[in-house]
């Protein structure tokens, strides 16, 4: 399992929400941040990074490559997977409309993510609290990357380093350094003190069982509640005229702003140091595990950690393979950059879901072609089996199926779709993804064997959706769900490295099949180059097939053509032309 797969998990368990309601982003963004899009909530987490041989990174902080380090940044990765899941699943920003307008905006929203984490705190603490060591372990290391710039009191600066305190009192329930400015520090702390009192209604709220009425009319309430805790945190600062200047957040928690509090990338202090930085991180969260029971669970973590994250190393060295090869194919190539897109699997869902009528209508009528084509239950004609044949006289049964027929030795095939995602073919006929999703899908069926097909797609940048190399799965299905739509149309050098990855396998019949509107664009002479890489492409012996999407354009440059006027004409012209295919070799 790589770290998408177990944020999907982790998510549609704790959430309890499919990604047709919800959806889960890893890439390489530097902080966690939680969005909305038309549909809900999305999570959006920061990848491991790997910065060189022997060094990891996650939100700018750098593990050693090793199982101690591996462990470290796992158990880093997990408390953010788990803090955006359990705001997904409780919180509603909605409720402090007008409370936002009424502050300065930094103040605001400074107070509101206070409120909130701390809610989930209560919240996970009844119903999730096998998460809480993690929270703690991200706690212990981010309290101890704070700047040293917060040492200082200047006047300027106490508005940050009073949200610096505060959430160092979260983190480890200690300040970061004294503000010295009149009863502030006590303030401070008093503010803490009331937001873990909160924290524990929340818990008792949450604590009340299912179903109860008491439960139901509290949880009612909870908006006031939150409400309250923010205008607390809020009034903190307004009533002392202190303004924020970025609406700071803890790096693994959903980023507001700049992270200006947590800037060092390695942490070098004494173990005394680490020792009491992990206690307190565990008291404030009130984790009083016998050590044992610590040591043990830390231990399964580190073999968890160590096996996906060496899947996800593995991954990267074969996905870095790849683009290498596609590179090596066409060294003077226009394009900017082979890259795969970035992984969208509940985008896939809800694409598929809204298509899935063609799909099925296409897929449904393959599967009578099929087994129309499979029924040889009552063969009469062709050799006849003797044992079966004197079976059937001695019993006088009407079977008659003793013939044995001859069957035509199909050749091997390798079938490369390549879709044109440039902004001319957004305005024709709209989002190359559902170009994907239909042409992949119906690929799944048409063609069993993986290793025979591939799917790319091309605009000023070549992508990579589904080698041959691999399988068709939630990977594949996620990088469809990334596309987009780039600008410019190289569409000679697509075809020319599709050609030439064909080229290279063993099977007997080659296709590339071309969805696109036919109007190349991007460089000076593209028309002619066009026409060479298709010639080229000929010579070699593979098939190219053009779909015109939209435009009949497509016929200028491909011989073999026909125009797409949507889904499901799409799906039926791909079905026709490989049955056409395949049946005349």
């Amino acid at each position: 399992m790589n770290p998408v797969d177990f944020a999907w998990a982790a998510v549609q368990s704790i959430v309890q929400k499919s990604p047709k309601d919800i959806k889960v982003i890893v890439d390489g963004t530097e902080y966690p941040h939680l969005e909305r899009d038309s549909v809900g909530y999305v999570i959006h987490l920061s990848g491991p990074k790997r910065v060189r041989e022997g060094l990891l990174s996650l939100h700018g902080l750098f593990f050693d490559n090793d199982n101690e380090g591996k462990a470290s940044l796992w158990r880093m990765y997990r408390a953010s997977l788990y803090h955006l899941s359990l705001h997904a699943a409780i919180t509603d920003y909605s409720i402090y409309q007008d409370f936002a307008i009424s502050y300065n905006a930094n103040n605001a929203m400074f107070a509101i993510s206070m409120a909130e984490d701390f809610a989930i705190r209560g919240f996970g603490r009844v119903m999730w609290p096998g998460l809480l060591l993690d929270e703690a372990h991200a706690n212990y290391l981010t309290s101890l990357r704070f700047r040293n710039v917060l040492l200082l009191s200047d006047e300027k600066e106490i508005s940050d380093l009073v949200a610096a305190n505060l959430l160092s009192y979260q983190m480890t329930g200690k300040p970061i350094a004294r503000v010295l400015v009149e009863d502030l520090d006590k303030e401070i702390e008093m503010v803490h003190a009331s937001l873990a009192k909160y924290s524990s209604e929340i818990s008792r709220i949450y604590g009340i069982g299912v179903g109860n009425k008491t439960r139901e009319l509290e949880l009612e309430a909870l908006p006031r509640l939150k409400l309250a805790a923010a205008e607390m945190v809020v009034r903190l600062f307004e009533d002392k005229n202190l303004y924020l200047s970025n609406v700071h957040a803890l790096p693994y928690a959903d980023a507001h702003g700049k992270n200006l509090f947590f800037g060092d990338t390695l942490i070098a202090l004494d173990p005394e140091s680490k020792t009491t930085a992990m206690q307190d991180a565990l008291a404030e969260l009130s984790i009083t595990a016998p050590g044992n029971k610590i040591r043990a669970e830390e231990s399964t973590l580190q073999a968890e950690g160590n096996a996906t994250l060496g899947d996800w190393e593995y991954s990267m060295i074969q996905k870095q393979r790849l683009i290498d090869l596609y590179k090596a194919l066409d060294p003077k190539t226009h394009f900017e950059e082979f890259a795969f897109p970035v992984e969208d699997y509940a985008e896939f869902v809800r694409t598929r879901s809204r298509l899935i009528g063609p799909i099925r209508r296409v897929l449904d009528q393959l599967r009578i072609v099929r087994n129309v084509a499979d029924d040889i239950d009552m063969k009469e004609s062709g050799y006849v089996d003797v044992p079966i044949a004197i079976q059937v006289i001695a019993s006088k049964s009407d079977r008659r199926d003793v013939f044995i027929q001859e069957e035509t030795e199909k050749k091997s095939e390798a079938w490369g779709i390549l879709i044109d995602s440039s902004k001319s073919l957004e305005t024709l006929k709209g989002q190359v993804r559902d170009i994907a999703v239909c042409l992949s899908e119906v690929a799944r069926d048409l063609i069993p064997d993986q290793s025979s097909w591939a799917v790319y797609s091309f605009n000023e940048r070549m992508y990579i959706i589904k080698d041959f190399s691999e399988i068709y799965g939630s990977q594949a299905k996620s990088r469809i769900g990334g596309l987009g739509n780039g600008v410019k149309t190289y569409l000679p050098d697509a075809v020319r490295i599709a050609s030439k990855r064909l080229a290279k396998s063993h099977e007997q019949l080659k296709v590339l099949l071309v969805a696109s509107d036919g109007f190349p664009l991007g460089y000076e002479g593209i028309d002619k180059d066009l026409v060479q890489a298709i010639e080229t492409a000929n010579h070699a012996g593979i098939e190219l097939i053009g779909l015109g999407v939209g435009s009949s354009l497509i016929s200028k440059y491909f011989r073999s053509n026909c125009l797409i006027e949507g889904p499901f004409d799409l799906m039926n012209h791909f079905v026709k032309t490989y049955v056409e295919l395949s049946s005349s070799n």
